[in-house]
């Protein structure tokens, strides 16, 4: 509750415009989403999901990451609107070992999370029809995953960062536009590899993978958690890349050339 206090006191600053808390629980490990900006009237949304670990007492993590997508998102808009929400709204797996390898948490969730993109849809008063990203973190992307696999995902495009896997082996099978899913993996993070066996659909492929046919996007980050940094001389490419795609301009965003097909492979990928 001090981390979401402590946003609502951000307002302002740094051209950071009005919060707005659109749920709120403390029920179990608690739910909380939290909104940069009026989505109801916003031209450009962005939803992100959170993975393993995440509960609210350490929302602040994904508070400040969807913060800085914002103000990054922001300047390249044009000057149209955007909002950037944390969607804390399921029950995220309290242990990597323990609980991420399992499945349930992502299909237990996944209703809620597609009951509440058509929320803001439902509920957005523009002049014209938002571009709404979904930006899913580790095991935040199996979720988005099951969303999609078991009902309508209400995105127009979608980023996965250090995903796991998400439930369906390819791009085509995410509910959105053609060319539209975006996938971000660092040097270092161990996830996706590690992930692939549990989520990785009845052929064992992520995001990652070149046959999933995800836009690969080039990343300066390392490790797992370093996909909003912002680094010394400012943003982070790994950062601007998702705000790119946020105010529909993936064109824009640099891509990774495909492997070479004459490099030992790691299995399941080409």
């Amino acid at each position: 509750m001090d981390a979401i206090q402590k946003r609502f006191d951000a307002t302002g600053k740094n051209g950071l415009p009005e919060a707005y808390l659109l749920g709120f629980s403390t029920e179990g490990d608690g739910r909380a989403i939290i909104a940069n900006g009026n989505p109801d009237t916003a031209d450009h949304q962005a939803v992100y999901v959170p993975g393993t670990e995440s509960d609210l007492g350490n929302i602040e993590g994904g508070i400040n990451r969807m913060v800085n997508v914002w103000h990054e998102a922001d300047a390249k808009s044009d000057g149209k609107s955007v909002s950037t929400i944390t969607w804390l709204g399921y029950d995220a797996p309290d242990s990597v070992w323990k609980d991420a390898p399992f499945p349930n948490y992502a299909y237990d969730g996944a209703p809620a999370f597609n009951h509440f993109l058509d929320g803001l849809e439902a509920s957005h008063s523009g002049d014209s029809e938002p571009h709404r990203t979904v930006i899913a973190h580790s095991y935040g992307s199996t979720l988005v995953g099951a969303a999609a696999q078991t009902g309508h995902l209400n995105a127009d495009d979608v980023i996965f960062a250090g995903s796991p896997g998400v439930r369906v082996s390819g791009a085509d099978e995410m509910d959105v536009p053609k060319g539209h899913v975006w996938n971000e993996e660092a040097d270092g993070d161990p996830v996706p590899d590690i992930g692939r066996w549990g989520h990785g659909g009845d052929r064992f492929i992520i995001p990652s993978d070149q046959e999933f046919g995800a836009n690969q996007m080039t990343t300066d980050t390392e490790g797992h958690s370093g996909y909003w940094d912002e680094t010394s001389y400012g943003p982070s490419r790994s950062l601007l890349n998702q705000a790119l795609v946020v105010v529909g301009k993936g064109d824009n965003v640099p891509l990774k050339p495909p492997p070479d097909p004459w490099a030992h492979p790691t299995p399941g990928r080409m």
